[in-house]
């Protein structure tokens, strides 16, 4: 058995952090960062090869030093919240700063909004430079009709209580005219989860697939990915330093160890 590492160019509209993993048999955990933002793992043997693209994307981002940390080292998405009452709100100016920083290294920027209404959020997503907006909460859940007319990217937030029942939902149509549907617990950036034993995935599609969310960190990210097979997770809290607003190193690094592990295989 050999485990080799292959550097190629992934053209996806979201970079998936790429896992090349064989079928069987196969430890392997090297990686490396390529142009594309993509983190690579490749193992090869007799018994052929298997490949998991899983999408993080990584939240609560305050400053664009930390957007450049959560980037490089491999988020394909760069979340920052633009509701005031959040503790990890960031003003216009900081999140037009985070954007640039974020595609400058591969990923592309997030902005979460809760109680906006649609010019609200048109205005601060043309100041920010954001490529997706974040409907959080039913404020701004309800200028989806809107954004979808505009032709907007949008990651559509569903919400599950403690016993993993979904508290709202979308239409069929809708979803599948949005980029990601998004499952968080009851109260997103809480670092609370949900019963992911008793979840059941959502009936309704979207353009590119579902993210979890909720409870996140890198002690448990690989159970579950493998228990419920999101095609990306989003993470905040489970990244952060002491203080709960600066993102950690030695943590965001330790996340995406185990988003690359096998032990999500399935």
């Amino acid at each position: 058995m050999g485990c080799v590492c292959v550097s190629e160019r992934v053209s996806m509209p979201v970079c998936a952090a790429r896992v090349h993993l064989m079928q069987k048999f196969s430890t392997c955990t090297n990686m490396f960062r390529t142009n594309s933002g993509s983190i690579h793992v490749k193992c090869s043997s007799l018994k052929g090869e298997h490949t998991k693209n899983v999408v993080v994307k990584m939240c609560g981002i305050t400053s664009a030093r930390d957007a450049a940390m959560a980037a490089n080292a491999g988020a394909n998405l760069i979340g920052m919240i633009l509701w005031p009452n959040s503790k990890r709100s960031v003003p216009l100016t900081t999140a037009k700063e985070i954007s640039r920083v974020a595609r400058d290294n591969g990923a592309e920027p997030v902005g979460v909004f809760v109680d906006d209404n649609l010019d609200a959020i048109l205005r601060a997503a043309e100041t920010s430079e954001i490529e997706f907006v974040q409907l959080h909460g039913d404020g701004s859940r309800a200028a989806l009709p809107m954004l979808l007319s505009l032709k907007k990217r949008i990651i559509y937030v569903l919400h599950a209580n403690d016993d993993g029942q979904l508290l709202n939902d979308v239409g069929e149509e809708e979803s599948s005219q949005v980029d990601w549907l998004l499952v968080d617990s009851a109260k997103g950036g809480s670092g609370k989860g949900f019963d992911w034993k008793r979840f059941r995935v959502p009936s309704v599609r979207s353009k590119q697939g579902w993210l979890l969310a909720g409870g996140l960190r890198p002690e448990n990210v690989s159970e579950a990915i493998s228990t419920l097979r999101p095609d990306g997770v989003d993470v905040s809290s489970g990244i952060c330093a002491p203080d709960g607003l600066r993102k950690d190193p030695a943590r965001i690094s330790s996340f995406m160890s185990s988003v690359a592990s096998p032990q999500q295989l399935f």
